[in-house]
């Protein structure tokens, strides 16, 4: 009989585990990653929304460490709350639109996603906004962004875009995120908790998941000082383009 834990094969098991290493070590290297490499990695394994739960406390945890570090918290809240709040709301009502997706559309949304990553992290946005266009259009893109990680886990690559475009100073930009994603980890929760996606053994698997996540963030953190943004960036880049591809794959393959 084969290795079983809390419902989880071994092979299930040592692939989330790699997963969430690899998804740790691109949020300590870059600040952000952790859910965009992770769950397509964990969905080549289990269900999306089952994967989308196991993310819930690693970034959840991460988030909470990574706002309060550097004091900047209040004045990105200051600047920054209206975002946040149309993330939520985007969230939830993404959250209502998952469970009524088929498998095979989840799995295209996703290998659709993670493909445009790499594009996206090639666009160096060179607009700018004024204050006047920032109050309409902040909470507009935190809005589509939250819709769209209530589907699919993945609220960060439009959020990220825009805030490239406003040139925030390096301590800021990772604060700003970090709450961003911590409010958008949060509402991801309590939906997917609304809709009945949540179990208690996922929730335990969360718990752990966080020991990978950490020791992948760690590793991030101590590498980030030796290798060259472009070369880590270029790697990043081949490497969601791998997981896109196989996930449309597995798209097509459930759909046949």
């Amino acid at each position: 009989m084969e290795f079983s834990f809390l419902g989880f094969t071994l092979t299930a098991l040592i692939g989330s585990f790699v997963g969430l290493l690899i998804g740790g070590f691109s949020k300590g290297a870059l600040g952000a990653g952790l859910p965009l490499i992770s769950v397509p990695i964990l969905a080549l394994f289990m269900p999306v929304p089952q994967a989308l739960v196991i993310l819930i406390v690693p970034i959840f945890i991460t988030n909470i460490w990574q706002a309060m570090q550097g004091g900047n918290l209040k004045v990105v809240w200051k600047r920054f709350w209206p975002i946040a709040i149309m993330l939520v709301i985007g969230v939830g009502i993404g959250a209502q639109i998952l469970v009524r997706l088929s498998e095979q559309q989840l799995y295209l949304i996703m290998g659709l996603i993670v493909m445009a990553q790499p594009v996206l992290r090639l666009l160096k946005p060179n607009a700018s906004f004024t204050p006047q266009t920032q109050r309409w259009l902040g909470p507009l893109v935190g809005f589509t962004g939250g819709a769209v990680g209530g589907m699919s886990g993945f609220y960060g690559p439009l959020i990220l875009v825009y805030l490239a475009t406003l040139k925030l100073q390096k301590d800021i930009f990772t604060a700003t995120v970090a709450m961003l994603f911590l409010f958008g980890g949060g509402a991801l929760a309590v939906f997917l908790a609304q809709v009945g996606v949540m179990t208690a053994n996922d929730m335990l698997m969360s718990c752990i998941a966080l020991i990978p996540a950490s020791l992948g963030i760690l590793w991030g953190q101590k590498i980030r000082a030796r290798i060259s943004q472009t070369t880590f960036d270029r790697a990043l880049s081949i490497t969601l383009l791998v997981m896109g591809v196989s996930l449309l794959m597995k798209a097509y393959s459930t759909g046949a």
